[in-house]
């Protein structure tokens, strides 16, 4: 297709979808809209959040036939990162229909959460991404609480889990932009960043030709009781229904489990978790009343302190 083409087809899809939203007096489709085709807008459209786009994609298909097509797609694609709070607050004046975020008692009273674990709990299982040359530091550490008297972390404090560091007593230093904190790393600001391994190896490998002196940390990993869920808008119950039976039938047809080992399989298995330290950290600001997730992925005997 020519770039004239190209354009011209973008501009009479623009037209199209104003000439919609006059019509509905929307900003845009809503799920409950019945169409030939039904957008989901979602805000978090980074790499690292790729397993949950294709999460989102795949329980929205299986669950087509009942509640009619629907088209995932990140809100502002040209735009720049859109943060964790502002992706919340598109939430709640509905621009977009759909956040993939851990839980808080906080976020489950404000917005509706779909209570199926999307990464099973991995997100909770933290490895340290520090300097190379700072291992032989982590290497004379003996405890937990020497990991928190002797080493500063850093952190986003808009992120779900800043609080739970607070909680466990951890020395932090903050920083409100994701990139940010990768830099301060490198730079001796801090001792560790403290990372999902859902999301370590892909970030130090893009972050790798900025900071090549970054590495995962070898002898400690966190872990707490973190989900994350999909959350949509406290009005939304359709779609929180349609999102509901989509993971459930892919949990039982096999392609929710097929996903997540395509995606973390190899990451669980480089962590070497029979051969950490994990330090289990609690998590008062997280939803109560709910059953911890039992972390299958880590082997028997792994050891843990406190």
């Amino acid at each position: 297709m020519s770039e004239y083409h190209y354009l011209k087809n973008r501009l009479l899809y623009a037209l199209l979808l104003c000439v919609l939203s006059l019509c509905s007096g929307a900003t845009h489709a809503t799920p409950t809209q019945v169409g030939a085709e039904t957008p989901i807008y979602y805000s978090q459209k980074e790499f690292r959040y790729d397993y949950y786009h294709a999460l989102l994609k795949q329980a929205l298909k299986v669950t087509d036939a009942d509640y009619g097509t629907a088209n995932p797609q990140p809100y502002q694609p040209d735009s720049a990162e859109i943060t964790e709070s502002r992706g919340l607050v598109l939430l709640q004046q509905k621009h977009i229909d759909v956040v993939f975020l851990a839980t808080t008692q906080e976020r489950e009273q404000l917005y509706r959460p779909v209570l199926i674990p999307l990464d099973k709990g991995l997100l909770g299982l933290r490895v340290l991404l520090i300097k190379e040359k700072s291992q032989s530091r982590f290497d004379q550490l003996h405890n937990a609480e020497e990991l928190r008297q002797k080493m500063i972390g850093g952190f986003n404090p808009h992120w779900g889990d800043y609080q739970i560091y607070q909680e466990n007593g951890f020395n932090q230093l903050s920083a409100t932009k994701y990139e940010n904190l990768f830099k301060m790393l490198s730079s001796g600001r801090f001792d560790f960043f403290s990372r999902g391994l859902i999301e370590v190896w892909s970030e130090l490998e893009k972050f790798r030709p900025l900071y090549p002196d970054l590495r995962v940390e070898n002898r400690f990993a966190f872990y707490y009781n973190f989900p994350v869920y999909f959350f949509v808008h406290k009005d939304n119950a359709k779609l929180a229904e349609r999102l509901a039976e989509g993971l459930q039938r892919i949990q039982a047809n096999g392609a929710f489990d097929a996903l997540f080992q395509s995606y973390y399989g190899d990451d669980i298995a480089r962590a070497n978790l029979a051969q950490r330290q994990i330090i289990l950290l609690s998590t008062p600001s997280v939803a109560s009343g709910r059953s911890p997730i039992k972390p299958f992925w880590w082997p028997a005997g792994t050891p843990f302190l406190q």
